[in-house]
């Protein structure tokens, strides 16, 4: 769902941007799904059924297929066509690096929540002898007793709720930039280019 709502927002925001030719409203409601969606995916608990969990992150989805390629477009045009090259790239690789960064913060607040969770989640039942964290497979969850079952997904869920609550933040941050992307009138023909 995630994907689908990227996929479908991105084409249809490209095509929206081409006959419109304007592009700045894009980003502020694609960072303000994002935030919204970051927020309801928070809320996800392991009884919330499939259809609820989806719609949670095709919203998410769609905010982010309205948010990436538009600011490539908006870079593209800020720049004289000599520059475009250097523009494209250059937003590609901040992208990049941006996405690394992120990845990398947020594996490691995953990482650091998840113990904490898990010993709240498990407090008082013991584990069997051959249960340790380099046994837990996801295929041995549904061998395991059911409040060790329980305690495990509970603390898995927990650590995944309050990463994405973190992020709302951050993506509400974003919100607000986005309402200082200046909006240059798109071109109507490619300039320049190489004299036969």
């Amino acid at each position: 769902p995630l994907m689908g709502g990227l996929f479908v927002a991105s084409i249809g925001s490209g095509l929206i941007i081409s006959r419109w030719g304007r592009y700045k409203i894009f980003p502020v409601i694609g960072t303000a799904l994002m935030t919204v969606g970051l927020y309801l995916m928070s809320t996800i608990s392991p009884t919330t059924g499939a259809w609820p969990t989806a719609a949670f992150m095709a919203v998410f989805g769609v905010g982010l297929g309205l948010v990436m390629q538009v600011l490539v477009v908006a870079v593209q045009n800020a720049v004289p066509y000599e520059e475009l090259g250097v523009a494209t790239s250059g937003a590609t690789f901040f992208r990049s690096i941006g996405g690394s960064f992120g990845t990398a913060v947020f594996g490691a607040i995953y990482a650091n929540l998840l113990v904490g969770n898990l010993a709240r989640s498990l407090h008082g039942i013991k584990l069997p002898p051959s249960v340790s964290s380099q046994s837990i497979q996801p295929a041995l969850l549904n061998k395991l007793p059911p409040a060790i079952h329980e305690g495990l997904v509970n603390g898995v869920a927990a650590t995944v709720n309050r990463v994405f609550l973190i992020a709302v933040p951050i993506a509400f941050v974003a919100f607000l930039l986005s309402f200082l992307l200046p909006e240059i009138e798109l071109r109507k023909s490619v300039q320049g280019g190489v004299d036969p």
